[in-house]
Parts: C-alpha cells; sequence; structure tokens
C-alpha cells in the first residue's frame, strides 16, 4: 500500500534526476541478518559518522540485538525491525523522514525504505532478481580486489575512511549478573547453525584436556538451539562451566570480555569478539577467511583465522551477487554430506595458534 501511494514519486525522480543530499540529517541503515552480519557493518557506522558528524544515524536490525547497541556506538539509535512484524514497520513510519537510507545486504530491504519516504537510497548493484533494485537512486559496485566485508562496505559512503576500530567506540552494554567462571578461563563456543561449521567433539575434547595441562578453566557455550554439540563432552568434568543457550547477547559480551582467549567456529559469537577485543582463534570451513577476517577497519583486533584451502570452497556468491575473487560454499547441509573443510583443520592447528595466548594467561 505505501510502496503504491509513493510509486509516483519514485517516477518523478527518475524523470527529473533528483541530486543525493550533500549534507544529510537523518540517515537510516537497514539490515536483517544474523549477528556476525550486523556486526560487520559497524566500519559503515563508523565512515557515515566520521562524514557526517552531526547526523542522526538509525539503524534497523532485527529486535534481538537492540540490546547490544544500547550504548549507541558511533551515536547510532537502534531500532527493532522485522520484515513480518507489521508493528515494526509502523514505528519506522512514525520516525522523522529521512534524508538518506543505506542498505547493505540484501536490496528488497531498500522498498522498505522506500515505503516509508527514504528522500535518496544507496546500495550494491548485482542484486537479484532486479526488481528488488528498481527503487535504488544509486548502486555502489563491489570491489573487484580481496578485502574483509567490512572494508567493502565503507565503499557506500563517499568521503574519508574511517579509522580503524577503537574499542571506546562501543561501551559494553548493561547486563543480567549471572554466574561466571573463575578467573583465567578460555572460552570454547562450539555451536553454529549449520552442521557444516561444526568440529569434531573429540578435537574439541583433546583442546579441553590441552588447556587443563595449563591449569585452565573452560567455559563451554552454545546457542540456544544447538545443544546437541555437546554430546560426547564430559559435561560434569568441574574444569569446565556449560553455557548450553542460556545466555543473551550482552552476557555473552561479559563471559568473552572475562576470557583469556575464545576458541570458536565461524559465527557471530566470533565476530562479537572483535567488538570487545578478546584475543580469539575463529575456525573458518565454508565461509572465505579473506571476506570475514579483520581487514584494515578491524586490523588492530587480536583476531585470527584458521582456515585450509579446499576445492570444494568454490562458489563466488556473497548476498545473491556474484564476485569473482570470493572463494567460499553456501552448499545446505543436504548439498554436502561431510563438511571436509572443518574435518581438515587438525588440533594442532588451534594448539600451535593458542600457545601464545595461553602462555600470556599463565603468566
Amino acid at each position: 500500500m505505501f510502496i503504491i501511494y509513493r510509486f509516483p514519486k519514485l517516477i518523478l525522480k527518475r524523470i527529473l534526476k533528483y541530486k543525493k543530499p550533500n549534507n544529510p540529517k537523518k540517515i537510516l541503515i537497514i539490515h536483517q541478518l544474523f549477528l556476525g552480519d550486523t556486526l560487520m557493518t559497524t566500519s559503515l557506522l563508523a565512515k557515515i559518522r566520521k562524514n557526517f558528524p552531526t547526523a542522526d544515524i538509525y539503524y534497523a536490525m532485527p529486535e534481538v540485538f537492540i540490546k547490544l547497541y544500547s550504548t549507541n556506538p558511533y551515536g547510532v539509535v537502534p531500532v527493532g525491525f522485522n520484515v513480518f512484524k507489521w508493528k515494526t514497520f509502523l514505528n519506522l513510519l512514525k520516525l522523522p523522514k529521512f534524508d538518506w537510507a543505506i542498505i547493505p545486504g540484501d536490496n528488497r530491504y531498500g522498498w522498505t525504505a522506500f515505503a516509508i519516504g527514504a528522500k535518496w537510497i544507496t546500495g550494491f548493484a548485482g542484486d537479484t532478481p532486479r526488481y528488488k533494485n528498481w527503487c535504488f537512486d544509486e548502486l555502489k559496485s563491489i570491489p573487484n580486489i580481496p578485502q574483509s566485508w567490512s572494508d567493502i562496505l565503507t565503499n557506500l559512503v563517499e568521503g574519508i575512511d574511517p579509522d580503524p576500530f577503537n574499542f571506546k567506540e562501543w561501551p559494553q552494554p548493561s547486563y543480567k549478573p549471572f554466574k561466571m567462571p573463575p578467573a583465567k578461563y578460555v572460552l570454547l563456543h562450539i555451536g553454529a547453525k549449520s552442521r557444516l561449521k561444526l568440529w569434531d567433539n573429540q578435537k574439541w575434547k583433546k583442546i579441553i584436556e590441552y588447556l587443563k595441562q595449563y591449569h585452565l578453566k573452560i567455559a563451554l557455550s552454545c546457542g540456544p538451539n544447538e545443544k546437541e554439540c555437546l554430546n560426547g563432552i564430559d559435561i560434569n568434568d568441574p574444569n569446565i562451566f556449560l553455557y548450553p543457550g542460556n545466555l543473551d547477547l550482552v552476557q555473552m559480551w561479559e563471559l568473552i570480555k572475562k576470557a583469556c582467549l575464545l576458541i570458536s567456529v565461524d559465527n557471530g559469537i566470533a565476530h562479537l569478539s572483535k567488538i570487545i577485543g578478546t584475543p580469539t582463534i575463529c575456525l573458518f570451513g565454508p565461509a572465505s577467511a579473506i571476506l570475514f577476517d579483520k581487514g584494515r577497519f578491524w586490523q588492530y583486533c587480536p583476531f585470527l583465522s584458521i582456515s585450509k584451502p579446499i576445492k570444494c570452497r568454490n562458489q563466488n556468491k556473497m548476498f545473491k551477487r556474484n564476485i569473482n575473487w570470493i572463494q567460499t560454499c553456501q552448499r545446505l547441509p543436504h548439498q554436502c554430506s561431510e563438511a571436509k573443510c572443518m574435518e581438515i583443520i587438525e588440533v594442532e592447528d588451534i594448539t600451535n595458534a593458542a600457545e601464545f595466548f595461553i602462555k600470556k594467561c599463565c603468566e
């Protein structure tokens, strides 16, 4: 209904060739994906703030992430939005009209920006089907050289590149107290939404034994629907403190913050550690380590990617766009009987990478 109402304006904009606002006062970002994808847009927030220091910046995101953004990093105001909940759309509609809307992923949300009356809409070119792109005033090309997704996102905004991430830019949100492990513990986050990102539990058990040699405690965590990944691990071991999906994201922040080291498969929790500053070892299987590594923006974060070459990591799509240099795998579990990309990561790869951080923790 709102799209039909505003459609004549879209035609008029094309005829009169409206110009992009030079000094937008109100800017909206709409992003509706997983935690890791959302956190990687931090570079985009930083560049907007760098170039428009007095602008009001709103970020429409899944409601579950609102608490993480409650301390307003880069002065951004989080707004809960779910395309399947009309009430959240109406909440966007009630906000002051936006001079500029930026869509950093799926271009379907450009129509949301159009429906609420955004004056100028920017996104990346190449999304399919093509009707997603009709409402956009500006479509940017994705660079044709390998770089991290966080660095790619900054191309949506012209101007001075942001400074590398500074932990002071994102104050820790308040959280409900919970039982913490004793001091000097390592956090193993072993859960993932896809079984293709899971690492063999027998290997996790060897990591646990390795850590116990240094008299370290182990915090073991997973998501609320990932408890099956704990099968085969002795959860009654007094050295293990279990968090089987019972913490919210701001509590996970505290758990990560106090850990000597986080070892995690590729998921949102691993990327949350970039904001917190806890040393992290991330196991990349299907995904591209180049695409989701530190890049320029996160260069000062103690984040180490573990990934090994494999022939079947041979797809080149990102948000339904063909990007020639990307080497990734987006196959679903029914299309891949065994995650060889995770199987080829050995225990020694992790212990060798962890040794420096472990010794520092034990000083």
